[in-house]
């Protein structure tokens, strides 16, 4: 039997007729694969991981999927499982070993174009590596060690495959604002250090827009790092009497800045940057967001998002509602796998861009 198996598979190498079952595909030339591939969704692009290991490396001959919505990762002991909400289709690839203990006990900082930026927790005395996971084609992106505070927070530019990526973190010690930052391909970060405000405050979270860095503290205070000038300016001092900035969620978008709190009110506050001070706001203006433990994503609510305008889906909270509507409910099918999807996940992410929370268990990307 092994025999007939061998010269059925050396059949196939020369262009025999042979059963599918049987054939090498691996064989198939590259440039062919990649034409393949380009024609694909990202649902069937990811089924082709597990015809042949050489498939899942991403060339930049394949064209990229622009899609406007959040699929989640779901992380467990043995395999990944990506979902796509608005079919609530489950995808299980399995997770070589090394790979699981990278990811375990990983905490996901933020994520963006496909993209995830992991601190692993590699001892228990603090020191992690920053890397960047594509849940979409398993590629890992290591990045220099750097010795992190609990309380540090971290984000990036652009897509990671682009030589243009700035990995940005920040901390804060001994009253002093500790920056860091590298590009791909850096063996060390660069850091600089600015003189902390007055008061205690802790940093909740980093998000970046169009060469700036941003980040709110826990007493409502919110910082921008001009990356080009390397310039920290404090754009207010500030916060709000009834909204809690602890656990608080930082976006840019479409050239605004929003914060999100933890409360079950889901409260949403606009910066006004003429003004330096946060606004509340009573409508998403037709948005839909969608919040993680590290992340926090909006987008525009049309096309296969149309029936989800001015709802906010959190998939990390044990305590409060997972959602919460600024408009009119809607009942519809997809609003309903949106809503089992984030039920059951601590992260969010998107084909382009991604939202991750921070506990080992479920992304978003």
């Amino acid at each position: 039997m092994d025999m007939k198996r061998k010269r059925l598979r050396d059949e196939s190498e020369i262009g025999g007729d042979v059963p599918l079952d049987m054939v090498n595909w691996c064989n198939l030339p590259l440039d062919i694969v990649e034409r393949i591939i380009g024609r694909l969704g990202w649902l069937d692009r990811i089924r082709t991981r597990s015809v042949c290991k050489a498939w899942s490396v991403s060339t930049p001959h394949i064209p990229t999927i622009d899609e406007n919505f959040p699929w989640a990762l779901r992380l467990t002991l043995k395999n990944q499982q990506l979902i796509y909400p608005p079919l609530h289709q489950e995808i299980k690839i399995p997770l070589r070993k090394e790979e699981l203990q990278i990811f375990h006990k990983a905490r996901a900082h933020a994520s963006s174009y496909g993209w995830v930026l992991f601190e692993a927790a590699t001892n228990p005395h603090g020191l992690g590596n920053f890397l960047l996971y594509s849940p979409f084609t398993n590629e890992v992106i290591e990045l220099p060690e750097y010795e992190l505070m609990v309380d540090d927070v971290a984000t990036f530019s652009l897509d990671a495959t682009s030589p243009k990526c700035v990995i940005f973190g920040l901390g804060v010690e001994d009253d002093i604002i500790r920056i860091y930052i590298c590009s791909l391909g850096d063996t060390e970060w660069v850091t600089y250090e600015f003189d902390f405000f007055e008061g205690y405050s802790t940093p909740e979270h980093a998000t970046y827009a169009g060469g700036i860095f941003y980040c709110v503290f826990s007493g409502g205070e919110l910082g921008a790092f001009n990356l080009q000038l390397k310039e920290w300016t404090i754009l207010t001092l500030e916060g709000l009497p009834d909204f809690d900035f602890e656990y608080a969620k930082l976006i840019a978008s479409d050239g605004e800045l929003r914060v999100m709190g933890n409360s079950k009110d889901l409260q949403s506050f606009k910066f006004d940057f003429s003004e330096k001070r946060w606004v509340k706001e009573n409508s998403l203006n037709n948005r839909v967001f969608f919040i993680g433990k590290g992340t926090f994503f909006s987008c525009p609510a049309v096309g296969e998002t149309s029936q989800l305008a001015n709802h906010v889906f959190q998939c990390c909270n044990d305590w409060y509602p997972i959602v919460r509507c600024y408009g009119t409910k809607s009942d519809s099918l997809q609003y309903q796998n949106w809503v089992k999807t984030a039920s059951c996940l601590n992260t969010w992410s998107l084909g382009l861009k991604l939202l991750i929370p921070v506990l080992f268990g479920v992304l978003m990307i």
